[in-house]
């Protein structure tokens, strides 16, 4: 295939390009001028500009490529300016499928979030479970969800949405969902809600995005998650895992949802990161059960175990010297 990357120097993006290269590709990256890209020039990937608040930059990046991978949807900082983070986002993926579209792009695949994933009573959530309207759980919950709407009414090009859960293993290096074990693995004690949270390898979501490429006619929405944990549990694992104090109690709902608002607050006024942030408060407190199944069945996915995945993570962040060189005293495996 010929295929571009959106967001190629993302956590995914960079384990989306690495399974390009392994199996053969050479994808186009696309960049923003302000971005660092020391780990594609690392990997002597072919750099575009492709900023998606300017549409001429996109349509000349997809200039010929069948496929787009498009994993540089809007993720808001802070959840603070609803308005201006729901037309940012639109406007960025509106950009983005016009683009595609006028390029002549086969196949675009759109990367959502499970915070699109509805409750489903009496059993996990599957592709079936789609909030019928804004699910007014958070500008995250509602900005990923207008977003998915606006890929799946898309009708010039075909559109397939991919929903990975939380995200772990190598090249985090925004500390996203791994900012969480790098805080533990130093010793501190996060604060943090208590929930359902859907853990996969993140090149096991890169293998399957580049399976949903290559599928000859795959599902229009799939969901992509190893498995569902308790957020508590998981972290009670991982002190065990690298001889650390167990994580105090977690927080009441209400309490993480005002911890994260006063958190984010401070880091509008100051600058620096929250120490929670208000779209993980809601992503993990109004996390669902997820049934995989279907990536199972489709795209042939079998995921990693957790103890893998995160054997990577960690080797990646000790190289990094994100956290320290010691050995585990046992393996986390909740």
């Amino acid at each position: 295939m010929s295929a571009l990357v959106l967001g190629a120097g993302g956590f995914l993006g960079l384990n989306l390009v690495d399974a390009l290269i392994a199996a053969g590709e050479a994808p186009r990256c696309g960049r923003r001028r302000r971005s660092n890209v020391l780990a594609l020039r690392q990997r002597r990937a072919a750099l575009v500009p492709a900023d998606l608040d300017i549409p001429e930059e996109l349509a000349a990046a997809m200039t010929g490529c069948a496929t787009v991978f498009h994993a540089a949807g809007h993720y808001p900082r802070l959840s603070r300016d609803r308005q201006r983070t729901m037309q940012t986002g639109l406007a960025q993926l509106g950009n983005v499928l016009d683009a595609a579209a006028g390029a002549g792009v086969r196949r675009l695949i759109y990367v959502s979030s499970t915070a699109t994933v509805a409750p489903a009573p009496g059993r996990p959530s599957d592709e079936r479970d789609v909030f019928a309207a804004a699910p007014g759980l958070g500008v995250y919950h509602d900005l990923k969800w207008a977003m998915e709407s606006l890929a799946l009414a898309e009708d010039r090009i075909e559109v397939i949405v991919a929903c990975p859960g939380a995200c772990l293993g190598p090249h985090d290096l925004r500390l996203g969902t791994s900012a969480v074990l790098v805080a533990l693995a130093r010793g501190l004690d996060p604060p943090h809600p208590d929930g359902v949270i859907n853990p996969v390898d993140v090149r096991d979501v890169a293998t399957a995005l580049l399976r949903l490429a290559e599928h000859a006619s795959p599902p229009r929405r799939v969901l992509l998650a190893a498995g569902n944990l308790r957020l508590h549990e998981l972290l009670v694992a991982l002190a065990r895992r690298y001889g650390v104090a167990p994580p105090s109690r977690p927080l009441e709902d209400a309490e993480a949802v005002s911890l994260a608002d006063a958190e984010e607050a401070r880091a509008e006024a100051g600058g620096r990161r929250p120490s929670l942030s208000r779209e993980i408060v809601d992503l993990v407190i109004h996390g669902v059960p997820l049934d995989a199944g279907l990536a199972a069945r489709a795209l042939g996915m079998r995921w990693r175990p957790l103890t893998e995945t995160l054997d990577a993570a960690d080797g990646w962040a000790r190289r990094m010297r994100l956290i320290p060189e010691r050995p585990f005293t046992q393996a986390a495996e909740p």
